[in-house]
């Protein structure tokens, strides 16, 4: 028996907590007869294991009934826990209750219950108009229209028909609207995951073009939903094409719009929450640090943790993230450092549950906390984690930021052997990644310089030369994203002033 088998099972089952573990046995004792048992001691085997192995299950349960046809009993046992979840959460999903209240209606039309089927509907529809849930909301409006034929037209007049066409109509303009800025997003997003931020002309006039698509839609009067969604996009692009004070405009809209609704923060704070993560992010990139900071504390205050191991997860992660980042741009280096016993302990916590992406995006933070410290050893093992993770795709920016980093930590470190090894690889790296910025050229010719300075004078010149062009480069918006990993800027003057780079950081944010 290979231990190769589908692992689905054992994945469900150690993504369920305490409480859906719990409810399931109870669900389980009520709806399977006779099996509940064994059906139970594989729930409670397969949660023990630390690793998923068919050999170790068969050996354990040998002789047993339920290792007749196993194929079967795994596909019967993953059911029922879906079962058991779909009912676990029918109530917190307000979605599934309206989905539920149209499946009761429907039940008691085929019973020729229809004034009951009615009164049942009418309940579902003002949940529906209330979540602006616009699909549910159609077929609520089916199912009445229904009723209607069924009754022959007697208990309704041509002023309701009217009345109710033009609130379906109404509903389907929604839908309209919303499926068209549905469609640009997803269209915006796709280019964005492919290609992360505008580097040419080119590229910024292709996502224009997108955008322009929703220019003509109104959305003064629409539901909240399709405003979101509107800002959203709008929110996103200027993101992406470092209009980093139009981006700032529409996430502020978003969050301001969240807030006077409530209904939909209340149903998808997943979307309030990444809202507020950006405008954090982005108000620390604008040099708005008290807006960043009275909205990491709004942040701080959600109350996520518990409630999914996922949003747990992006929870910390993302918190974590932002408040490291608003502290290097501060200069606060040393309230940075105090996080990180927080930090570690969240990814003993989490361990393989957090994506690898997330964790290399807050390794790289405390590395250039370390870096700007003066402590090179620590930056570089935090560094080595995220260049030795083998799930992180080497195409994106993090991955080559750390490399770049990793140049400065082995010079700081004197690994003059090691140092012409690790630049050789670098440049074979970003040749093959066929998508480099102007400062990573630039950046390679200094490391490549200096390294080969041959005296003080010699290298106080090569570095004076780089300093210029990395002076000019840091006004141009395509490479701006460059020094929000770094200030590799400030790095290079302070070899040239002979101060740290945390002195010298700190120098020119007071004199700012």
């Amino acid at each position: 028996m290979s231990n190769k088998a589908s692992s689905h099972l054992f994945d469900l089952i150690h993504n369920l907590n305490k409480s859906e573990k719990r409810y399931f046995k109870v669900f389980s004792s009520r709806h399977t007869i006779g099996e509940e048992n064994g059906y139970i001691k594989l729930f409670d085997f397969i949660d023990k294991m630390e690793e998923y192995d068919e050999d170790i299950i068969f050996k354990h349960f040998k002789g047993k009934a339920l290792l007749n046809k196993f194929s079967i009993t795994k596909a019967r046992l993953y059911n029922n826990i879906l079962k058991s979840l779909d009912t676990f959460h029918s109530s917190a999903s307000v979605d599934a209750q309206i989905f539920r209240s149209i499946h009761s209606a429907e039940i008691l039309y085929n019973k020729g219950l229809y004034k009951q089927a009615e009164k049942i509907l009418i309940s579902a529809e003002k949940q529906a108009k209330k979540y602006e849930n616009l699909n549910l909301l159609l077929e609520i409006k089916q199912k009445q229209k229904k009723l209607i034929e069924n009754e022959l037209y007697t208990d309704v007049n041509a002023k309701e028909i009217s009345k109710m066409f033009k609130e379906e109509d109404k509903i389907v303009s929604e839908v309209d609207i919303y499926n068209k800025l549905w469609n640009v997003k997803s269209l915006l997003f796709q280019e964005i995951n492919r290609n992360g931020k505008v580097r040419d002309e080119k590229e910024t006039l292709k996502l224009k073009d997108l955008v322009n698509q929703i220019e003509r839609i109104d959305v003064s009067k629409a539901a909240t939903k399709s405003k979101y969604l509107f800002h959203h996009i709008q929110s996103a692009y200027y993101f992406t094409v470092n209009d980093l004070s139009l981006s700032h405009y529409h996430l502020q809209a978003i969050i301001d719009l969240l807030e006077k609704d409530g209904v939909l923060l209340q149903s998808q704070p997943n979307i309030y929450f990444s809202a507020l993560t950006n405008f954090i992010y982005i108000s620390t990139r604008l040099k708005k640090y008290e807006i960043a900071q009275l909205n990491l504390e709004k942040l701080k205050k959600l109350d996520n943790p518990g409630k999914s191991i996922d949003l747990d997860i992006k929870y910390f992660s993302s918190t974590f993230s932002l408040e490291l980042s608003l502290l290097r741009e501060k200069g606060d280096f040393k309230t940075a450092i105090q996080l990180i016993p927080q930090i570690e302990e969240g990814y003993r916590l989490y361990g393989d549950h957090i994506n690898s992406l997330r964790k290399a995006y807050i390794d790289f933070q405390i590395a250039v906390v370390y870096l700007a410290i003066g402590d090179h050893s620590n930056a570089l093992k935090w560094l080595n984690d995220i260049l030795n993770e083998g799930k992180i795709d080497q195409k994106q920016d993090i991955y080559c930021f750390a490399q770049l980093i990793n140049l400065i930590v082995h010079f700081e470190l004197n690994n003059t052997r090691f140092l012409p090894y690790a630049l050789n690889s670098t440049k074979r790296y970003l040749k093959n990644r066929n998508r480099i910025y102007k400062f990573e050229e630039l950046f390679l010719k200094l490391i490549s310089q200096i390294t080969k300075a041959t005296n003080y004078f010699d290298l106080q010149e090569k570095l004076a030369e780089i300093e210029g062009e990395l002076a000019q480069l840091k006004k141009d918006p395509k490479e701006q994203i460059v020094f929000e990993y770094f200030d590799f800027h400030t790095w290079v003057k302070s070899k040239l002033k002979k101060k740290s780079y945390l002195e010298l950081k700190q120098e020119e944010l007071n004199a700012a």
